[in-house]
């Protein structure tokens, strides 16, 4: 059987240029020859604050990105859902996406402790979702544990429970490796949540005696090869490299005191490019 074309449209996260102005990030993405941009603002990673999804900010999200000739899939927006004010902040940050012309916004979900106010949230959110045409694409995590989503068979089952088209996972392979501290490689995983998927996370870490090291795509230890003949082949798919996190020890992610050179940013862009079209090939 001829294999299916390739269709999937792949963006590049703006968490690569962490350190830099997202004008900065958002040219260096463009002038890459990627075609989309993920806006990323995920508290660890980046810094921001919730000014960063008002209107004015939006707008001139939307314009930054009319002017680099870049669309945009997904907004990553994380935070933990079971906060009393997350269903605020979810739709401020769906009403960011619907601004900016993206169809999803990624976020963690919390603790399994907190499952139930977790659970309201979703409820109270998902029709504002309905009406912005935005869905919320549920990641599972990198670090920590006892979280809500821990692999792709809870992520599934927290799924098929809201039965909504606008609840989706956005599955993140790199994360399934580091969040098992190894134990589950997402190979072996994928196949449990793929009926749930609405997007795909490539990030990619080496793993050796001082512990993990985030890398370009490729360049860990990652099997993409054995996953890639599993996802569809229309599939979004947002390259996130956070390169400069550090989890020596195999400890919870710490930022570097400084940003990365952009020419080591934009050398480890063009190789995880490069990667993915030769799987795609």
């Amino acid at each position: 059987m001829a294999k299916a074309p390739d269709t999937r449209p792949v963006a590049v996260s703006t968490a690569l240029f962490d350190g830099y102005a997202m004008d900065v990030a958002i040219d260096e993405i463009a002038a890459s020859g990627a075609s989309h941009v993920e806006p990323a603002y995920i508290r660890g990673y980046v810094e921001f604050d919730e000014s960063a999804f008002s209107g004015s900010a939006a707008s001139a999200m939307a314009r930054l990105l009319g002017e680099a000739g870049l669309s945009s899939i997904a907004v990553s927006a994380h935070l933990d859902m079971a906060l009393p004010e997350a269903a605020d902040m979810l739709r401020r940050r769906l009403a960011f996406a619907r601004h900016i012309g993206a169809r999803y916004v990624i976020t963690n979900t919390g603790s399994r402790s907190g499952a139930d106010t977790i659970c309201r949230t979703l409820e109270a959110v998902l029709p504002f979702c309905e009406q912005a045409g935005v869905g919320l694409a549920l990641e599972n995590p990198g670090h920590g544990e006892g979280d809500l989503i821990g692999n792709g068979a809870e992520g599934l089952v927290l799924v098929a429970k809201f039965g909504s088209p606008y609840l989706r996972l956005n599955y993140d392979a790199g994360n399934i490796y580091t969040y098992s501290r190894e134990a589950l490689l997402p190979e072996n995983d994928i196949a449990d949540a793929l009926p749930a998927i609405a997007h795909l996370h490539l990030k990619d870490v080496a793993s050796d005696e001082s512990g993990w090291r985030f890398t370009p795509l490729g360049e860990g230890s990652i099997n993409y090869s054995a996953l890639w003949g599993q996802i569809p082949a229309d599939l979004p798919i947002g390259i996130e490299l956070p390169l400069r996190l550090e989890r020596p020890g195999r400890s919870d992610p710490v930022r570097r005191a400084e940003p990365l050179p952009l020419p080591q940013l934009r050398a480890a862009l063009q190789r995880s490019l490069a990667f993915v079209g030769k799987l795609s090939g």
